[in-house]
């Protein structure tokens, strides 16, 4: 077996087994970098193992116990991994909140898992919640992550929580072990809510045997190694964001924490990542600056730049279809790489070779234009209910535009009316507290139905088309995929997001939102002012040139496909405002409910 297709996962009981063991193989190699006070800092596998045990056994001190649930309220940060590794190594269940949730959502959230414990990040944030109302009647103990001391007798800060673990295991000698030991393959291991797309959040029940299963063919897919160096910026408390750090541990390789979202480029230019786990919205807007950076260039430079990219198409094109390369193409790629490509990626720290994709469809547009780089997009495809992971492309086995080949060990079939099934040993337990919805997901043959509609092509690559529930079917009885057309509609710089509608209607109509940015440079080119950012949605002159590039997109779509009419909205879908979920995907039944008048509205005019 070579050693890209080795998962160490394999070898261990449980989780708690597989982190122990990797902080005595890695001892004082550097695994978490972050930055704190103005610098970046760093821990080792032994400090980290070292402040692992302290929170685990101040839980235990403050009256944790195997099966017991902690919910964790937290941004991003080095304190919610070493948390999580925490509650793993002594049988709790990590409940993950986004940091974005409203203190309804919390509420629910902890009241539904019968969390006993709440971990949260800052004071601000506990301020936010009212910890005398039902939803969180039954918290045993708070633990606040930051600030000097507690704000009342009530709430425990980490560091005294630490001092606890210390206690405890001054008096109980080799308990961490004791407690990381008995646990096995079939013990729970978190609860992780959906965002609820449709309705109310399910809470997904999963095992330490689930995730060692999807772990174990992960790592046998991509290419990674322990000289690696992650930069993980993906929301921790989603599914995938999970994975990634789960992985780490599992291969042994470096992990640096973003500082934010806001700081991701200067975060990659310091921290130098060699891979990196993202959304497809990332490398839209990396796409999108890169392309602005070179219209303000030169008309020789741009020049440059095109050809340096279709020559590191044709390049990397023929890598991929497991074509020869020419002499003169490899010629002409070493120079469109020491001119252009290598300073476009000095841009992302230089040492990216891949990326991973996953959450949203990635466009052909931008995984094209990334391996034209050198830069690697892998695209796979899972959900929460499935640990995470179903499909994914290998850099020896890649079809842009799909999701990639089934994990090793698990199935995947077409049903009859296109909905994509699994089964394997990574789908769920259940959601926790509702066996009928369980029921309904996963069938007497094992078989977990994804509410997706996609196709198997060829060579066993799966192609995702659209939700199930998302289908628009047309009064002329033609099935359109919606996700499909608002991908094609957000090629358009000046197009941020989309929903498309048109159910039992002749066509499809569009609410779209601006890149705020592209406006502006827009309006700048055009000699257009205006007043406040709103007022771009209401100008008639941008209108005008939307509903022209929309006509141009029209002509690449089949004909019950094109959007007859569209309305700009005056600000962009967001969490904050409902409209998207915590992993960006868009709420439509919200959007639908909000902007209802808009979409009838222009039903009735076509």
């Amino acid at each position: 077996m070579s050693p890209l297709c080795y998962s160490p996962a394999m070898d261990y009981r449980s989780l708690a087994d597989l982190f122990l063991s990797q902080a005595d193989a890695h001892g004082e190699r550097v695994l978490y970098r972050f930055w704190r006070g103005g610098e970046w800092r760093s821990q080792t596998w032994a400090e980290v193992a070292a402040e692992v045990e302290e929170i685990a056994l101040g839980l235990v001190a403050a009256g944790v116990k195997k099966g017991d649930r902690v919910a964790l309220f937290a941004a991003n940060r080095v304190e919610w991994c070493l948390l999580d590794w925490a509650d793993i190594c002594i049988g709790a269940l990590t409940v993950p909140v986004y940091p974005s949730s409203t203190p309804a959502q919390v509420e629910y959230i902890v009241a539904h898992s019968g969390a006993t414990v709440l971990v949260v990040d800052s004071p601000a944030a506990l301020e936010r919640l009212d910890r005398s109302g039902a939803g969180l009647a039954a918290l045993r103990t708070v633990v606040l992550l930051d600030g000097d001391g507690a704000p009342d007798a009530s709430v425990c800060s980490l560091e005294r929580l630490k001092e606890m673990g210390r206690e405890y295991a001054r008096a109980h000698p080799g308990a961490l072990r004791e407690l990381a030991g008995a646990l096995g393959p079939d013990d729970d291991l978190t609860i992780i809510y959906t965002s609820g797309t449709t309705g109310e959040p399910k809470g997904v029940l999963t095992t330490h045997g689930h995730y060692l299963f999807i772990m174990m063919s992960a790592l046998r897919a991509i290419a990674v190694s322990e000289d690696d160096v992650a930069l993980q910026f993906l929301p921790l408390a989603h599914s995938f964001g999970r994975l990634e750090h789960f992985i780490v541990v599992g291969r042994g390789y470096e992990c640096a924490f973003a500082r934010a979202i806001e700081t991701l480029s200067a975060d990659l230019q310091t921290v130098r990542p060699t891979m990196l786990f993202s959304v497809p919205r990332v490398y839209e807007n990396a796409h999108r600056r890169i392309l602005n950076r070179v219209e303000s260039a030169s008309p020789l430079r741009q020049r440059l730049f095109r050809w340096a990219v279709s020559v590191g198409q044709r390049y990397n094109g023929r890598a991929r279809r497991g074509e020869p390369s020419g002499p003169w193409l490899r010629l002409c790629h070493r120079l469109a790489d020491s001119l252009v490509l290598s300073k476009v990626r000095a841009g992302m720290g230089g040492r990216l070779r891949m990326a991973i994709s996953g959450g949203a469809p990635l466009s052909d547009t931008h995984a094209d234009f990334f391996q034209a780089l050198g830069v690697w997009i892998v695209e796979g495809y899972g959900l929460t209910e499935t640990s995470t992971v179903t499909h994914v492309n290998r850099i020896d086995r890649y079809r842009i535009g799909t999701v990639g080949l089934a994990m090793d060990g698990v199935e995947c079939r077409i049903a009859a009316d296109g909905e994509i099934l699994i089964r394997g040993a990574n789908v769920m337990k259940g959601y926790y507290k509702d066996s009928a919805a369980t029921r309904e997901a996963i069938d007497e043959d094992g078989w977990f139905h994804t509410g997706d509609v996609g196709c198997i092509e060829d060579g066993g690559f799966l192609r995702i088309t659209d939700r199930k529930k998302d289908l628009i079917v047309t009064s002329g009885g033609k099935n359109v995929a919606p996700q499909m057309i608002e991908n094609h509609l957000r090629q358009e710089p000046l197009i941020s997001q989309a929903m498309v509608w048109g159910d039992k209607t002749s066509h499809l109509v569009a609410l779209v939102t601006l890149d705020a940015d592209e406006a502006g440079r827009w309006a700048e080119k055009e000699g257009i002012e205006w007043d406040k950012p709103e007022d771009a949605a209401a100008d008639p002159r941008l209108a005008d040139h939307l509903r022209q590039r929309i006509r141009e997109r029209n002509r690449e779509l089949a004909p019950f496909e094109a959007v007859r009419d569209f309305r700009v909205l005056p600000g962009d879908f967001s969490t904050g405002t409902g409209e998207l979920t915590p992993s960006l995907k868009l709420k439509r039944r919200i959007v639908m409910e909000r902007y209802g008048g808009l979409l009838d509205e222009m039903l009735k005019r076509n």
